[in-house]
């Protein structure tokens, strides 16, 4: 593992300023902490929904599908998730899972429907007892350390600064 700041060269430099530039990128992420269970079952419908309805065919990168069903059946105590509010209820999601064989990162905007659909419902609709994205960002994330995740999820996190 490196000991830099990221892979990203602008951050990829051994001062203060470089780290200055990462910490105020990172302050943007938040890690999820508690209720990954309740995530990764989010992700699984997600992944459900996209093989039933043939979407997973359609990706640019078809083996994105396969790495989100990888993460989706992870240990949770493996995995960590990472999310960054964009605003409208959409956010930019990276996680990544490791065991003793294997690593797999992925990365992908989260448009939370659900919670979409609440702001828009009677307090009594359905939809107001299912956990959703927000949910989990608002209650169950913190801060976090970068120094032990992956080159390849510092990286991700980057690409979705910009």
């Amino acid at each position: 593992m490196e000991n830099s700041f990221s892979a990203n060269p602008e951050y990829n430099v051994p001062s203060s300023e470089g780290a200055a530039l990462y910490n105020e990128h990172v302050e943007k992420w938040k890690e999820l902490i508690r209720r990954k269970e309740e995530f990764l079952r989010i992700l699984q419908l997600l992944v459900e929904f996209d093989e039933r309805t043939g979407r997973h065919l359609k990706y640019e990168d078809g083996e994105t599908h396969y790495l989100r069903r990888a993460v989706c059946t992870a240990d949770p105590s493996r995995t960590r998730i990472l999310i960054r509010d964009l605003g409208s209820y959409m956010y930019s999601v990276v996680c990544e899972t490791r065991n003793t064989s294997a690593l797999a990162v992925i990365a992908y905007i989260h448009e939370d429907g659900i919670r979409v659909e609440r702001d828009k419902c009677d307090p009594d609709h359905p939809t107001q007892s299912i956990t959703c994205v927000t949910d989990l960002f608002e209650k169950a994330t913190e801060a976090f350390d970068t120094a032990d995740l992956s080159t390849f999820a510092r990286d991700l996190m980057d690409e979705r600064a910009k």
